[in-house]
């Protein structure tokens, strides 16, 4: 009697693009399982390390002060924009792609208002 031949299958969660694909980007454990304290924390120390330079722009004073000092206004408000969503949208998902989108508009805001700030000391340098 002859054996049958044996599947050479790939499981389910190997086959790349599949919903369960562990390379995919979407499939990390701080996008999937997270509870959100994750995304405050490093939000937090993102808002704390931006605030230094700021903080030294509009200490100086000089033309570049009045961005800084919005641009930190911001920060600070994305941030606490995140505590608000973490502690109140009780949906799992849309709750960490709320905080995603936020730690993401932090950075596109500190990196604006950064280069702005840049622009303008380096507009008034003697050439």
């Amino acid at each position: 009697m002859r054996k049958p031949a044996m599947s050479h299958r790939i499981p389910e969660d190997r086959i790349p693009g599949s919903p369960s694909d562990p390379t995919m980007v979407t499939n990390q454990p701080a996008l999937r399982t997270s509870s959100g304290v994750i995304w405050l924390v490093c939000s937090g120390i993102f808002v704390a390390l931006c605030l230094i330079p700021l903080i030294g722009i509009v200490a100086s004073g000089g033309a570049a002060a009045a961005v800084a000092l919005v641009t930190g206004v911001l920060l600070i408000a994305l941030l606490a924009a995140m505590f608000v969503v973490r502690f109140t949208v009780h949906a799992h998902l849309a709750r960490r792609r709320w905080l995603a989108g936020c730690m993401l508009a932090m950075a596109v805001v500190a990196l604006a208002g950064m280069a702005v700030c840049v622009s303008i000391v380096w507009m008034r340098v003697p050439g």
